[in-house]
């Protein structure tokens, strides 16, 4: 994010991946009169899932685009709540403290390229939640098994700067779309509890990408302290 302009600002709202599905452990941390805030929205899927089932949902991202993309849609599915959509940066939310009793990142932190500002967006997270709310995270996990990932965390190092980094290209102008970093369990779990969380349930998974590769995958919830 930093001060250059973030990619996924002007990136094709088509073309956000939204390959990972809510895993059903966010059930058992719900309720129907749940305030649920979805950081990094992007076209809504995982809002609108939500909505439809009734609870009150707030997605914030920053892409124009995926956005009218998300209201469109929760307009089509007749939602039993309409989600609230709204363009923000995830660093410094426009929202009060203790506003929300959930907090979800489908596939997130994965786009934030800044030790920094994860750190940042944790802290937001944690601030906007309510005492003993829930952070419910689902990402990416290293997958140095696979040959293409691996032969990628060493072939890209040079630009991304940290191990478990990726480049992702523009297939019309094969420039740089934009980095996605794969976590260890180590970075993603300190990276919660250093910022006001502690553990409360913990999975690894396996997710398919858009272009069909397997990846490691984490799914956490943690509770705000």
């Amino acid at each position: 994010m930093g001060e250059q302009t973030n990619p996924w600002e002007c990136i094709n709202g088509k073309n956000i991946p939204t390959t990972i599905e809510l895993d059903p452990i966010i059930y058992k941390y719900t309720s129907p009169a749940c305030r649920i805030l979805d950081i990094g929205c992007g076209s809504g899927k995982a809002s609108n899932l939500l909505a439809s089932l009734g609870f009150s949902v707030t997605g914030v991202d920053i892409n124009t685009e995926a956005l009218r993309m998300a209201k469109s849609s929760s307009e089509s599915q007749n939602c039993l709540q309409i989600p609230l959509f709204i363009r923000t940066d995830a660093r410094a939310l426009p929202f009060p403290d203790a506003a929300f009793n959930v907090v979800i990142m489908q596939a997130f932190l994965t786009t934030i390229v800044s030790k920094d500002d994860r750190a940042r967006i944790i802290r937001e997270a944690c601030r906007v939640l309510e005492p003993g709310g829930y952070l419910y995270l689902a990402d990416f996990g290293q997958t140095w098994h696979s040959k293409v990932y691996r032969e990628r965390y060493i072939n890209d190092l040079p630009v991304t700067k940290e191990e478990g980094s990726i480049v992702a290209y523009d297939e019309g102008t094969e420039e740089i779309a934009y980095v996605a970093h794969h976590f260890t369990e180590k970075e993603l779990v300190f990276l919660l509890i250093d910022n006001g969380f502690e553990i409360e349930f913990f999975k690894r998974d396996e997710f398919v990408t858009r272009t069909g590769n397997r990846v490691n995958g984490f799914i956490i919830v943690a509770t705000k302290l």
